[in-house]
């Protein structure tokens, strides 16, 4: 089987129908759904409910999964990993929706970059955050097949959202790659996944529906978890190789991917302690980064006027969203 699709169901049948109704219209038919239900017996599975009257339309082509009780996002998603039984790995969220030509886009493309030397271990590929009527394309040389080791570039610009990869699962097990229970720490997952990858292919489409909006956990899970990753690659002796990409990734991390999340949560506390803990976070790197290879050309438009005055930046922030 060539694709394992890993949802975890959280109480909302309408998100997860919407989901659900995606896959079943894939043009490539060569795939498992592994459905963790964590939303607990109280006093009984809505999920399990919702899914009795859908589970015999996907062909034996899915599994469901029932946490006793509630474990979260990372415990269950450790769950699938254990069932799946694809060659890759697509981590889906409820609501997501994933374009027809996805399963078939993604086999299409192994078959085509796979080498007897290098497997594809981690596949990019390009997702529209609907709800923002914005596109976000992989910022990776797309159609190529790059190796970590050579291409350095693919740890500073690789997209640190989950959603928008297909891991290899075979390297997931024998590397024992999993997500740290109870935490938000999925790009730690992504950059543990790359300290071991010998090949990454980004793919040029957009291949799903993404709403970028509120969440239930705490933002500030997205900043602590980049104390995991530079200690990974200290402790795996890859911090210096990798410094400059690890710095730009997070500097990045920290002004567009964390703020952006914040300003959707429309909470005025919360902005407040966030524009002050990314930009206490960046001011110690501040004079590193501007010495940063990957600083001093930036391709990225939007990314390149933020760092070209990041204090200016904070103060705008600040002042439109935390006043």
């Amino acid at each position: 089987m060539f694709l394992s699709f890993l949802i975890v169901a959280q109480n909302n049948p309408v998100k997860l129908i919407k989901t659900l109704s995606s896959i079943r219209a894939q043009t490539e038919q060569d795939f498992e759904v592994i459905l963790v239900d964590d939303t607990g017996f109280q006093p009984k599975s809505v999920v399990l409910d919702f899914m009795s009257e859908y589970f015999y339309q996907f062909n034996k082509q899915i599994k469901v999964i029932t946490n006793l009780r509630s474990q979260g996002f990372s415990y269950s998603m450790n769950t699938g990993i254990n069932k799946a039984t694809g060659e890759y790995i697509v981590f889906v969220k409820e609501g997501e929706v994933l374009y027809e030509n996805l399963v078939a886009t993604l086999k299409k493309t192994v078959a085509e970059f796979s080498t007897n030397n290098k497997v594809i271990n981690l596949l990019e590929f390009g997702i529209r955050y609907a709800n923002l009527k914005t596109n976000s394309f992989s910022r990776l040389a797309t159609e190529k097949l790059l190796s970590p080791k050579t291409n350095k570039e693919v740890l500073a610009y690789v997209h640190p959202l989950l959603h928008t990869k297909a891991f290899n699962r075979e390297m997931l097990i024998k590397k024992q790659i999993y997500f740290a229970n109870y935490t938000r720490n999925e790009t730690f997952f992504i950059y543990k996944v790359l300290a071991y990858a010998d090949g990454v292919v980004a793919v040029k489409d957009i291949l799903a529906d993404y709403d970028l909006g509120q969440v239930k956990y705490s933002v500030f899970d997205l900043l602590k978890q980049w104390v995991h990753i530079f200690n990974f690659y200290r402790e795996h002796n890859l911090y210096k190789e990798y410094y400059d990409e690890l710095e730009y990734a997070y500097v990045r991390f920290c002004l567009v991917s964390f703020l952006r999340l914040v300003r959707l949560q429309h909470n005025k506390q919360l902005a407040i302690k966030a524009i002050n803990s990314a930009e206490n976070k960046v001011d110690r790197r501040i004079k590193s980064f501007m010495k940063n290879k990957y600083a001093i050309n930036i391709s990225e438009p939007k990314f390149r006027i933020i760092a070209g005055d990041i204090k200016g930046y904070i103060k705008a922030w600040r002042a439109e969203f935390a006043r």
